[in-house]
């Protein structure tokens, strides 16, 4: 959220600095419907050391696509005197609930000599049990610029994404996961039509280059001299298709 207020402070401060040639400037604000393809390949390290007897240190990967539909709301500011940049942000509240998944992970305890699993001791792991895997991506903000190409209604768009991954699992181990902020760059370009004096159309497509995520749980390993904890790492990138209509001013 800190990072969303200050791009927001930011996107403040470039407005105040073009309103001194407000003659030149048009305001455009509207909504938008987004449609979204993403890939991810995910990498979670439990905690423990995979040289240890424990079984500490597990690895598990995992590749996924998803797609998503979501709602936004954007407003611009673009100057004639500077050959029609634009300066923008948009907003997406909620942009994907991820599917819930549950994982039933095996007790990384040793076997007695009996071959029957032992009681919980100092220095064992006891990560066996049910893992429930559940996120939500929200707060998706973009602060942009246009480039218009010509009088032909088309542009070409680059911008800095953010967006927070809000964690919710229920991880066997006891340990939670810290929320992520998803940070990256967007580039795209669309068309641009009216719709009578004052209102607009647009068609977009983007791409989106996310920095790769990485987080750890919130406990370490039972061991006193094991302070490993478990670790998510990510990389993804996305594409998104947008249909917007608007009001200029």
């Amino acid at each position: 959220m800190k990072k969303i207020n200050t791009i927001l402070a930011a996107f403040g401060a470039l407005l105040m600095l073009t309103v001194t040639s407000a003659n030149s400037l048009e305001f455009k604000a509207g909504v938008s419907a987004n449609g979204m393809a993403a890939y991810a390949n995910a990498k979670e390290t439990l905690k423990g050391s995979v040289t240890s007897t424990q079984g500490g240190g597990r690895t598990t990967s995992e590749e996924a696509v998803l797609a998503t539909s979501f709602g936004s709301l954007f407003a611009e500011i673009s100057s004639d005197e500077m050959m029609g940049i634009g300066i923008g942000i948009s907003y997406a509240p909620e942009v994907v609930d991820l599917n819930k998944e549950t994982r039933h992970i095996s007790s990384s305890r040793d076997n007695d000599a009996a071959g029957t699993k032992e009681t919980a001791v100092s220095g064992i792991d006891t990560d066996g049990g049910v893992q429930v895997v559940d996120a939500k991506i929200n707060d998706l903000v973009s602060v942009y610029l246009t480039l218009p190409v010509g009088d032909t209604g088309a542009y070409i768009k680059a911008g800095y994404i953010q967006a927070t991954m809000v964690t919710e699992e229920s991880l066997a181990t006891g340990s939670k996961y810290e929320d992520i902020d998803m940070t990256g760059t967007t580039i795209g370009g669309g068309y641009e039509g009216a719709l009578g004096d004052m209102a607009f159309w647009r068609a977009e497509g983007s791409y989106q280059m996310w920095e790769d995520m990485s987080a750890s749980g919130s406990e370490a390993n039972l061991t006193t001299t094991d302070t490993t904890k478990n670790k998510i790492e990510a990389e993804i990138g996305s594409v998104t298709g947008t249909l917007s209509v608007g009001m200029k001013f």
